[in-house]
């Protein structure tokens, strides 16, 4: 396919309220990471005591997990919606091959709510519900899913300071050389040694991958756009990104 028509089959994927809302779940991340890098970390010690910066990384990570959660129950509504034969199969029920956006969000709470626990559990879930060509949650890499179900332990911390909750952080922050226990917020303004980049920095990133790859699963042709030629996301992939954000429309939340 030329550029141009890569472009006019993105522009029609672009249509579709679940590669809006994938846009706009990225854009708020992008947006999220700019605040922080740039109006948070560099007014550190300037405008911000270091006290005050913890409270906001430890704020931020429940409203990442929030976000995460709002926008995941959408993708599931948009793929489950087109085909129910797993989600029949796996309730021993005979449904209508297509169903309505209501009808799916029915389904998924039932009487409770839906509630994802970690990106494993969402890769454990979504096999029972979801067809397999309908599926992104599959291609998750496992350093991506590690690295959200190790977020959502420290979201739960940070959420409960129970002894349990700290109990299971504590084995998180052995995976990541962290021997001395130390407050949610202090790990992540913490530098990780190998990557040289602040551990918040490192969590924060796996949710914007991991919706990249929903992107490039669900809605190849504006995933194909936003990468042009590049072998590797880079620049000139964001300023296509931020092209797409000013130029198309956002669903109402």
């Amino acid at each position: 396919m030329t550029e141009e028509e890569i472009r006019n089959a993105a522009n029609l994927e672009l249509k579709s309220i679940g590669c809006q809302y994938t846009i706009m779940y990225m854009s708020r991340l992008f947006s999220q990471a700019d605040f922080l890098a740039y109006k948070i970390m560099a007014l550190t010690g300037k405008v911000f005591s270091k006290y005050e910066v913890i409270q906001v990384f430890e704020a931020f990570t429940i409203k990442t997990v929030c976000d995460w959660e709002w926008y995941i129950e959408k993708i599931i509504c948009e793929c489950l919606q087109k085909d129910t034969s797993a989600l029949g199969g796996q309730l021993s029920l005979k449904l209508p091959k297509e169903i309505t956006t209501d009808e799916c969000v029915a389904y998924l709470n039932g009487l409770g709510y839906f509630d994802i626990r970690s990106a494993s559990n969402l890769k454990s879930v979504s096999k029972k519900i979801l067809v397999d060509n309908r599926n992104p949650f599959l291609n998750f890499d496992k350093e991506t899913s590690k690295r959200i179900d190790d977020y959502y332990v420290l979201r739960n911390y940070i959420a409960h300071r129970s002894n349990k909750s700290k109990k299971a952080l504590t084995v998180v922050y052995n995976k990541y050389k962290q021997e001395t226990f130390v407050e949610a917020g202090d790990f992540l303004l913490s530098i990780d040694t190998e990557k040289s980049q602040l551990q918040i920095q490192l969590f924060e990133s796996a949710f914007w991958l991991s919706s990249y790859k929903i992107l490039e699963f669900l809605y190849p042709n504006t995933y194909k756009w936003i990468m042009g030629n590049e072998e590797v996301y880079n620049e000139n992939c964001q300023a296509r990104f931020l092209a797409i954000i000013n130029q198309f429309p956002r669903p109402n939340e």
